[in-house]
């Protein structure tokens, strides 16, 4: 099986804030995201459009977005559909939409909650994320398509029976493969760790690690903090280099990827697809 090399990029985002009648350059934001990804479609094989949870600005709608990706770009698009944003005619509503629009892989995800008290209410009209899988696996029956699905799974709570049980039950519902969380953010230490902990479940050919381009060790802190990572103290040891090590141990994790058989790579590109070009090329 070809390594698959996963790229993901944020959709073309505006404020939300209307104060001041701030004028919303449509066309040439399309454009620039446009761009941006044509620049990298030799070195990825799929672009992942994210589905962002930021009440601060308006985003177009992923499923839009790698539609004009595929057009445009001339890449493989797939959004990412969360069961947090939509009730369920609505979620089921916007997987028809991706596979009438030709796009032949999606990623379904449970999407972190809203917080208390920001006037911005979650769906979660599944019981869980199994079940949204499942009736995206029955529409591509009904329809006749050949779409690949994508999921995510947690690497912290992998190590758990009960995490296993949840990337077990994901795969059996329909997912093709699992993207990986949090980053292996090292080619050692961390490359190991998880390596193994694939190894030991039998999800190895399942599930594509992911490689974060962080930018400095603050910048590796604060993103820890933000998203609950317990990176170990080795990766920060190199993070004391600045970015330029960091890239380079970006490279490293992905040539190891490559190297030692896993099924691909999922690069996170913080809405620079331009860093796709330093980490795969």
């Amino acid at each position: 099986m070809p390594f698959l090399r996963v790229v993901e990029v944020f959709p073309p985002v505006f404020p939300a804030d209307s104060s001041g009648h701030a004028r919303i350059d449509l066309e040439s934001t399309v454009d620039g995201f446009v761009n941006g990804v044509r620049g990298i479609r030799d070195i990825s094989d799929l672009v992942l459009v994210a589905n962002l949870k930021k009440p601060d600005l308006l985003r177009l709608p992923a499923v839009q977005a790698a539609s004009i990706l595929q057009d445009r770009a001339g890449v493989k698009a797939a959004p990412v559909i969360v069961a947090r944003d939509s009730n369920r005619p609505q979620l089921l509503s916007q997987i028809l939409e991706a596979l009438s629009l030709g796009l032949n892989s999606m990623m379904l995800a449970w999407g972190d909650r809203y917080p208390p008290g920001s006037g911005i209410f979650n769906a979660y009209d599944f019981h869980s994320l199994s079940a949204v899988i499942s009736e995206a696996v029955e529409l591509r029956r009904r329809t006749r398509k050949k779409v690949r699905i994508l999921s995510p799974v947690d690497l912290a709570r992998l190590s758990s029976r009960k995490g296993e049980m949840l990337a077990d039950s994901r795969l059996a519902a329909g997912a093709d493969l699992l993207l990986a969380q949090p980053p292996t953010t090292d080619s050692r230490e961390t490359f190991g760790a998880h390596s193994r902990l694939l190894e030991k479940t039998r999800l190895k050919g399942k599930v594509l690690l992911n490689v974060f381009p962080f930018r400095s060790r603050s910048d590796a802190e604060e993103r820890a903090k933000d998203f609950g990572w317990n990176l170990p103290p080795s990766f920060y040891t190199i993070a004391k280099s600045g970015e330029r090590a960091l890239l380079d141990e970006a490279r490293k994790v992905a040539q190891r990827l490559r190297d030692e058989g896993f099924p691909g790579v999922y690069l996170a590109t913080r809405g620079d697809p331009s860093v796709a070009e330093k980490v795969l090329g």
